[in-house]
């Protein structure tokens, strides 16, 4: 079964999210620049930072089928399954954060203290359930931006990137649909046809 795994991802899995969660973060701090702050526009509230201090703004909302995600310039922190799991931008590795040990607000990585590795099978499933219902939120404001914005705002922010995206601007939520259904496989067992028996035995 998936829980069995060492990482609750595959490598391949981390990678195609990494390139995929960059292009979209970079297209979401492009959002909320623009003069509506589509982040805002989109339900979520924002917790600034107070003057002096380092790090990126907090927005929050709910994640769809249940559960709470909060979006930093430098990751995603979802509350699912009753854990809370970081999925940061730089990476793509769900951790779990233990939230009665941090500071809130939070500004900047590592006021989420020091996340760790999910260790037991009920720690993997929802790191990859976290990691689903991300891209479950990606892909519908992705949806949202693009029928409330058109085509053009996307292609806008992907020409104002300094590095070109292997995804076109039309396919992000398709692409965040696919991931989110590699995970959702990981969960399903494995049946071994070996033992299956034979046909008229």
């Amino acid at each position: 079964m998936g829980s069995s795994l060492l990482h609750p991802l595959p490598p391949d899995v981390r990678r195609d999210g990494e390139r995929l969660f960059e292009v979209s973060m970079w297209c979401i701090g492009r959002d909320v620049r623009h003069a509506d702050n589509l982040l805002l526009r989109h339900g979520f509230t924002r917790e600034r930072i107070p003057a002096g201090q380092q790090g990126t703004s907090a927005y929050s909302g709910a994640l769809p089928g249940g559960g709470a995600l909060t979006l930093w310039g430098f990751g995603a922190l979802c509350r699912v399954c009753g854990e809370s799991i970081y999925v940061p931008r730089d990476g793509f590795t769900p951790v779990v954060v233990e939230e009665g040990r941090v500071t809130w607000p939070v500004f900047q990585a590592a006021g989420l203290g020091s996340p760790r590795e999910p260790v037991t099978p009920c720690e993997h499933s929802a790191s990859r359930a976290a990691v689903v219902a991300l891209a479950g939120w990606m892909a519908g404001y992705e949806e949202w931006v693009l029928g409330l914005m058109g085509a053009d705002w996307r292609h806008e922010c992907f020409a104002a990137r300094p590095k070109a995206s292997r995804v076109p601007a039309e396919m992000l939520a398709v692409e965040w649909r696919r991931l989110a259904g590699r995970i959702e496989a990981l969960e399903r067992p494995v049946v071994d046809e070996s033992f299956a028996p034979l046909a008229g035995a």
